[in-house]
């Protein structure tokens, strides 16, 4: 599953604290009141494991009149020992009949339930479940959900205005249990047989292809599909829509369709051929083939998640998967890659081999997020995505840094705590501590170690461990393979300083756990003296065992140092005038370099810059500014080196360097500062003066140079540099002649509607447009736009409508609240609006906040800032002008806006 969220960070505020304080409510046991009831017979939230389905025959009728649903589930079980009732999971379903199927007459069967635990169990008074197979029969009915999860309804409206409903599922992670009576945890896996009735205005699709349609006496339609491969219950999934498609097959002879409401159909093009590819090279690089006949990608007009993994029927959001070549930005080709691969993915790691319990739910999500870019970066190399991979670890790092962190692999029992694994520790991290495995094992062994995972444990559960042994044999391979071939003496392994010998055995779990039951991350202090390089981890909380990487102003050789203790030492060939490690951010972890280690690193970045690459001085703008949050640098040593950013055009340096900057002045908005805010803006401005003017208004260059424009010209305009003004006026206005029909560079379009959304006309003429509109893309821009106006009314407005769900999806409130906020004109309507409109919150919406308050979940001790640090000495440093006369107390260096 893809989570919808940002990556916003709102820093230094008790916003998040009073958002948190909103949503987390009681989890409380509730009991059945009736003093004559029998005790509900299980009193554990994970169901026993004696009983285990097998088969489930599910028949599903939804009503999209009454927006109600009925269905029928016989489920073939195994009893491994005698029971007296049958525990199972089921939430806020009736059942109105349950029996226990026999050769002879069915036996009718009680049920009882327990809402704290969302169980019910079956059974008959003096009746025994004896050990062997067992089929019983549920009959049940319930409302089609409001939320955004289980069985729920939704609806689009066309461009006639025509309101049309349809019924989509949502599983992930403990919502099947709302849709039909399931052992609703991922290591009951069986095999389904689905079947829909529906109208026949209606089509139905499910995880596997239709085998037949069948007539009923009542004039209804009953879709039959193929039954499933073996599979948890959240990646069961059915819709039913009017929706249409477009298909392909694979090289592999997979039927690939995407799916989307009629009026879209034409944006489904560039996913359909975008899957075809991806699904072909998952084929080939894990040397097993796709199980299933078909694959459907659906774009749900109503879907909170970024997208799911449903086997052989993933589900997206519209943005997620649509693209208009006449609307869509490259950032948005970019995206939708990456949600596609990510998906896609998931369909061996998650779908074919499925973590035991959700404790480990990141070897789901991030190997699903680290494949995405290994996929991307081969089949795609247009898209340049390993540019983004960085921005990942650093964001990981954000949140990995506070107090409220949690190991990637933690305890979770109820679905409350499940829901919050869902969250960037589990996917960013865990594919960044990936990547730093695949370079430490290398490649080839990595990618050995996982399909022999794959292969080992194919239809079954896993745990950590399992990994660990499968990588641990494959490196044990990988050395005895080099030492036959007599390739082992140039290996990398026996470059002088190393500790990655041939000779050596790697114990991979023994790595793994430092990063994987732990949180957090280590801080690597270096100290040079002569040829001599002194290690120490910060051991204030835990050790790590660090797969470190170096280069050094003699050699851009990449030397490797596997540091198992608190302390050790490397020994170097010759003297250096510097070091640096963590190359390319391959490892996940911060570097502190003493004794000039960082003085020597800042004059080479200002003499000549391009010594090191691209990631590489992303990684240093990073390292640096979080060692002034925790005091070990100070501030203008920090701001000292950002100043090469003045000869800086590649994209991830410079947009690390707005991240690290910008808060500086976002601060003194919050504060009232403005003379010393300005005079920091101006100094941003000046900083990037020479990349600016020389970005060009058009679609031209790379992936990457496109992005940048995008990011560099909308700060340009947003802090008032004349000519990006006066070009994004002059453009609106061309195009508010037109009626919007003149052709604006997709790239820069966001630019030129935030710059037209500051005046009331042109907001107005926005949102116009975005009613109209029914490309995602163009409607996720305006937006955008609309939230960045100074204009304080238009931002209310723009709340109270969304609340209400009808011009903008609830399913957006979420991060347009959060857009809103760091509006410096919004700020304190984003605040008053969580404190009053969101008390009498309804249930889609506070289902739309689950992912939302999750990422802001934190109190005030959490929040890392500077302290001590006097602004006076800041802009002396920024400005050369020592004149400024007013105190910071404190700096936050959490990541925002670039307002």
């Amino acid at each position: 599953i893809m989570f919808f969220a940002q990556s916003w960070c709102l820093c230094c505020t008790t916003f998040a604290v009073l958002f948190c304080g909103l949503f987390v409510g009681s989890h409380a046991m509730t009991v059945n009141t009736d003093t004559n009831a029998l005790p509900f017979p299980w009193d554990k939230i994970r169901l026993p494991e004696t009983v285990k389905p097998q088969h489930y025959d599910l028949l599903i009728h939804p009503n999209l009149t009454s927006l109600t649903f009925t269905g029928v589930v016989q489920i073939l079980i195994e009893v491994e020992q005698d029971t007296r009732a049958i525990i199972l999971h089921s939430k806020n379903l009736q059942i109105s009949k349950a029996q226990l199927l026999g050769s002879r007459h069915p036996q009718d069967l009680q049920t009882s339930e327990f809402e704290a635990y969302e169980q019910i169990a079956l059974f008959s008074d003096g009746f025994t479940f004896e050990k062997g197979n067992h089929v019983v029969h549920l009959e049940f009915y319930a409302n089609l959900s409001d939320s955004f999860h289980g069985f729920y309804k939704g609806r689009y409206t066309t461009n006639s205005g025509e309101v049309r409903m349809m019924a989509s599922t949502q599983f992930e992670p403990t919502h099947a249990r709302a849709a039909f009576p399931c052992f609703d945890e991922p290591a009951f896996k069986a095999n389904f047989t689905i079947r829909v009735r529906r109208e026949s205005r209606h089509i139905s699709i499910s995880n596997m292809p239709k085998l037949r349609t069948v007539e009923m006496a009542d004039g209804l339609l009953e879709d039959q599909f193929d039954t499933t491969v073996k599979m948890s219950t959240y990646l069961v999934a059915f819709i039913i829509s009017d929706l249409q498609s477009i298909s392909k097959k694979s090289q592999h002879g997979v039927e690939i369709s995407v799916y989307t409401v009629p009026e879209k159909i034409s944006q489904a093009e560039y996913a359909l051929n975008t899957a075809v590819t991806l699904l072909d090279f998952y084929d080939d690089y894990f040397d097993i083939p796709y199980p299933l006949p078909k694959h459907d990608l659906a774009a749900i007009p109503d879907f909170q998640s970024g997208a799911m993994e449903n086997w052989g029927l993933s589900t997206y959001r519209e943005s997620g998967l649509l693209f208009d070549p006449e609307k869509s930005s490259s950032s948005d080709k970019l995206g939708i890659t990456k949600v596609i691969a990510h998906e896609l993915a998931h369909q061996w790691f998650g779908n074919l081999v499925t973590m035991q319990w959700w404790n480990d739910l990141w070897l789901n999500e991030g190997f699903a997020k680290f494949m995405e870019y290994v996929s991307v970066n081969i089949t795609h190399p247009e898209l340049q995505v390993d540019d983004y991979f960085l921005e990942k670890c650093f964001t990981a790092m954000s949140v990995d840094s506070l107090t409220s962190s949690h190991p990637i692999s933690t305890p979770v029992e109820n679905p409350a705590e499940i829901s919050e694994m869902f969250d960037d520790v589990s996917y960013r991290k865990g594919a960044c501590i990936l990547n730093m495995l695949r370079d430490f094992l290398t490649p080839e062994a990595f990618k050995y170690g996982i399909i022999h995972y794959l292969k080992t444990h194919s239809y079954q559960n896993t745990v950590n461990a399992h990994l660990w042994e499968s990588l641990t044999n494959a490196s044990y391979h990988s050395r005895l393979l080099l030492k036959l071939d007599g390739f082992c003496s140039k290996s990398r392994a026996e470059s002088p300083a190393s500790k990655w010998f041939m000779e050596d055995s790697v114990d991979v779990q023994a790595i793994m756990d430092t990063w994987t039951l732990q949180e957090g991350f280590p801080l690597i202090t270096v100290e040079v003296k002569g040829q001599e390089v002194t290690l120490k981890q910060d051991t204030s909380s835990f050790l790590w065992q660090v797969p470190l990487t170096y280069i050094t102003s003699h050699s851009s050789a990449v030397q490797r140092f596997l540091l198992k203790s608190e302390k050790d030492v490397l020994y170097l060939p010759k003297k250096v005038d510097w070091i640096k490690f963590n190359v390319d951010l391959r490892g996940y972890y911060i570097v502190h370099y003493k004794s000039g280690g960082w003085d020597a690193l800042i004059n080479q970045l200002q003499q000549n810059h391009s010594v090191f690459s691209s990631n590489d001085r992303a990684s240093l703008i990073h390292d640096i500014f979080q060692l002034v949050s925790i005091e070990k640098i100070p501030l203008d040593k920090a701001l000292n080196l950002s100043l090469y950013l003045s000869k800086e055009s590649e994209i991830m340096p410079v947009t690390q360097g707005f991240n690290e900057l910008v808060p500086l002045y976002k601060l003194m908005e919050k504060r009232n500062m403005e003379e010393l805010e300005n005079q920091l803006k101006g100094h941003l401005v000046k900083l990037f003066k020479t990349l600016i003017d020389r970005q060009s208004w058009s679609d031209d260059g790379s992936v990457s140079e496109r992005m940048l424009r995008n990011y560099l010209l909308l700060f340009a305009c947003i802090r008032r540099y004349p000519s990006c003004i006066s070009t994004a006026t002059r453009l609106f206005q061309q195009w508010k002649e037109s009626d919007g029909k003149m052709w604006l560079p997709t790239d820069v379009s966001l630019v030129v509607y935030t710059e037209g959304a500051r005046t009331d006309e042109g907001w107005d003429f926005l949102l116009e447009k975005y009613k109209r509109s029914v490309s995602p893309s163009e409607k996720w821009i305006i937006k955008a736009a609309l939230s960045y106006s100074p204009l304080a009314h238009k931002l209310q407005w723009l709340l109270e409508r969304t609340i209400e769900g009808e011009i903008i999806k609830t399913q957006d409130l979420p991060s347009l609240v959060i857009s809103v906020s760091k509006n410096p004109k919004g700020f304190k309507l984003a605040w008053d609006f969580l404190k009053t409109s969101l008390l009498a919150v309804e249930t889609p919406i506070e289902s739309a906040f689950n992912t939302f308050k999750t990422l802001l979940k934190t109190d005030q001790n959490q929040m890392q800032c500077v302290e001590s640090q006097t602004l006076s000495h800041t802009m002396a440093v920024l400005t050369q002008d020592s004149h400024c006369g007013e105190v910071c107390h404190s700096l936050c260096c959490c990541h925002l806006d670039h307002f």
